[in-house]
């Protein structure tokens, strides 16, 4: 487990390695270097104990991007395929109404809308037609980059 992603705490270089055996915990402490920073600890724990709060602000307020997405791409892009994810702050969207696979799109969106946003591709097969956006940001910066997606992708084949 850890904190990082939840808490924007990576630069703490702090994880949870919970292995109850204590034969399987033996060989993992022999192959890991312990990193005993007081600050990580300190922060990872204040995260874990006083964060709640804040967790449940943030879990509310992405579940409110991802719907905002959700409507904005069924209005302005309908041939978009969005579907909202159990679990992360990453939305993964099939364009490939408008593209075909063999098209660059992080490098269409990055020339084209201004836009930097990773490839389905890079992380899965069977979806270069894909794209990925980080929702985890201000909900204006959200509504920006999805009106410049829209644009641009509306620009490529004709008005939609």
């Amino acid at each position: 487990m850890v904190p990082s992603k939840t808490f924007n705490l990576a630069g703490l270089m702090f994880s949870n390695v919970i292995i109850p055996n204590d034969g399987p915990r033996q060989v993992w402490l022999s192959r890991h270097y312990n990193f005993d920073n007081p600050l990580s600890v300190a922060g990872a724990q204040a995260a874990y104990e006083h964060g709640g709060e804040w967790l449940d602000e943030l879990l509310e307020y992405l579940d409110g991007n991802f719907e905002y997405t959700r409507q904005y791409l069924a209005e302005n892009l309908p041939g978009a395929v969005f579907r909202i994810p159990e679990a992360t702050y990453l939305a993964c969207v099939d364009v490939s109404a408008y593209f075909t696979s063999g098209e660059d799109l992080p490098m269409f969106f990055a020339n084209n809308a201004g836009v930097l946003l990773e490839g389905g591709n890079m992380f899965v097969s069977n979806s270069a037609c894909f794209i990925r956006l980080n929702l985890a940001c201000p909900r204006s910066i959200l509504a920006e980059g999805l009106n410049r997606i829209c644009r641009s992708t509306k620009q490529k084949v004709g008005n939609v």
